[in-house]
């Protein structure tokens, strides 16, 4: 008896410590030029209320890195998909060797949520960037993608 308890302890313990949780996804890459920049991304959706009252979706999306990208878009009427500038807002900002930053603005292009599977959300999106401090430079960032594990929130707001 003791030894088929023993036995039964130990697959047990084997069971557990072979089961791994899934890992999250995080994949959001872009080129600018001919370099690809690939780093672990971050989505969040926050459902936005006023009193009880549902008024849309604030979706973020962005990384966090020397080169870094932050994307915003606001939906409300809750199936929207895909935005045409002005429809969202999006930063580039790269940090230079001295310290200093340079910020690119959004000045074109389209930002699209291609769907969800499980817990993650995809898209992809390309722009054309303006630097905020020199109008004559601007940049374009071409075939972005992103599989993110999606971080869901509700926002209440008082009327």
């Amino acid at each position: 008896m003791k030894k088929s308890l023993f036995s039964l302890i130990c697959a047990l313990i084997l069971f557990i410590s072979c089961t791994k949780e899934t890992p999250m996804s995080k994949l959001l890459e872009y080129n600018i030029g001919s370099k690809i920049y690939s780093y672990n991304g971050v989505a969040y959706r926050y459902t936005d209320y006023k009193g009880n009252e549902k008024q849309g979706f604030d979706w973020h999306i962005y990384n966090h890195g020397q080169t870094s990208i932050y994307i915003q878009a606001y939906d409300t009427t809750y199936i929207e998909n895909v935005f045409d500038f002005p429809a969202f807002e999006a930063t580039l900002t790269v940090e230079l060797p001295d310290g200093k930053s340079k910020i690119y603005q959004a000045a074109a292009g389209q930002f699209r949520i291609t769907g969800q599977e499980m817990w993650d959300v995809l898209g992809d999106f390309h722009f054309k960037m303006r630097n905020i401090a020199d109008a004559d430079d601007s940049l374009m960032i071409t075939q972005g993608f992103y599989r993110i594990f999606l971080e869901d929130h509700n926002r209440y707001f008082s009327k």
